[in-house]
């Protein structure tokens, strides 16, 4: 009797064993390859990343065309680049055998502007032209004619430099830099929230912007911001802030967090740890907007990365990485930096790990090259 009673309760400690081991997603590892990802247009908005200049902004992405603007103290100007012009840029970058981060150096010194096509007539092509009398006094112009905005600073300060955010059918975002006439520090952004037909506008300072928005007097433009989740009920603000539609509260995320480019996608705990230079190994994990803010244990990817393992993979000889972080992260595509500790001092190496997602995110394919990307 005793017996059968032992076999049974073993039969079902195996049972539960089973079901339990059958509920849980076997998490593979990255599948490790040396080079870059050819045909990969994930790759391929990595290195239009990379190669446009630090005064260019995305404007919006219709088709196989970028519509860019690039701005300085000077003015700025628009130009569009499509993605074959921009893979007609990088092309050489296949062909180097090694110094691949000194390929892409000379890559980056390449204008894609003049790669491009700039946009001469602006209002021909819908697109404000803006000006400004260097005090307060804005001038936008546009299709459906021209008006002047007083921006509300004392008069001891000036407009430094002024560029659009955002544009589409209905309205656009304007940001103004202003600092003090007689000195270069105290700077302040404005932020110029206008309809189209300039039926009306809102000025607001940077530091109330997000607590305006939060009031609803923005409820008006919000369409200057990126949707990040399929039904728009997240849209993507600045930083890591993110705007809940639902309930109109501005939310953040974690600080051991990384939001994507995009804003769609959150990479769980892709930060540094506090007491060291280096995030975790091990199981990744990223996740929607939407899962992410609902708090579910629902993933778009998990898969694991270990540092002893890519060190083998580029012969470097050390098994410690003293820095580890994520240097780019959008849909489909992470860009890591390693750097390995010497035996005794120093370091023993560093690589770039390139995370391609696109035709499996449970386990995706991590390029191992050093393009010199901090």
């Amino acid at each position: 009797m005793f017996k059968k009673k032992l076999i049974s309760l073993s039969l079902i400690l195996i049972y539960s064993l089973f079901i339990t081991g059958c509920g849980k997603e076997k998490i593979e590892e990255v599948t490790y390859a040396k080079g870059l990802p050819e045909n990969s247009p994930a790759f391929r908005e990595f290195m239009r990343h990379e190669l446009r200049s630090s005064f260019d902004k995305t404007l919006s992405h219709q088709g196989h065309s970028y519509l860019m603007m690039r701005g300085d103290p000077d003015g700025f100007f628009y130009y569009k680049i499509t993605d074959k012009q921009l893979q007609n840029i990088y092309k050489p970058i296949f062909s180097v055998k090694e110094n691949y981060s000194g390929k892409l150096y000379d890559l980056r010194q390449v204008d894609l502007s003049k790669k491009g096509t700039v946009m001469h007539d602006k209002i021909a092509k819908n697109l404000p032209d803006i000006t400004s009398d260097k005090h307060n006094v804005l001038k936008v112009k546009t299709a459906n004619g021209a008006k002047k905005f007083k921006l509300p600073f004392a008069k001891e300060k000036e407009i430094y430099s002024f560029e659009p955010e955002a544009i589409n059918k209905e309205d656009m975002l304007i940001q103004v830099l202003v600092h003090e006439k007689q000195e270069d520090g105290n700077a302040q952004i404005y932020y110029l929230f206008l309809k189209q037909d300039f039926s009306k506008h809102q000025i607001v300072e940077e530091k109330k912007l997000y607590a305006t928005i939060e009031s609803g007097k923005l409820n008006d433009y919000l369409s200057v911001f990126p949707k990040v989740s399929e039904n728009g009920s997240y849209l993507k603000l600045f930083d890591n802030c993110i705007l809940e539609k639902k309930t109109n509260k501005v939310r953040k995320i974690k600080k051991s967090d990384y939001l994507s480019v995009d804003g769609k996608y959150v990479y769980i705990n892709g930060r540094k740890e506090k007491e060291k230079d280096v995030m975790p190994d091990g199981i990744q994990k990223i996740q929607t907007m939407d899962n992410y803010f609902k708090g579910t244990d629902k993933y778009e990817a998990q898969f694991k990365i270990d540092y002893e393992n890519i060190a083998d993979e580029v012969d470097i000889k050390s098994d410690v990485a003293g820095l580890a972080h994520i240097s780019y992260f959008n849909e489909n595509f992470v860009v890591l930096r390693v750097k390995y500790n010497g035996m005794f001092v120093g370091t023993a190496g560093s690589v770039n790990v390139l995370i391609d997602l696109q035709k499996n995110k449970n386990q995706p394919t991590a390029y191992l090259v050093d393009l010199g990307i901090l």
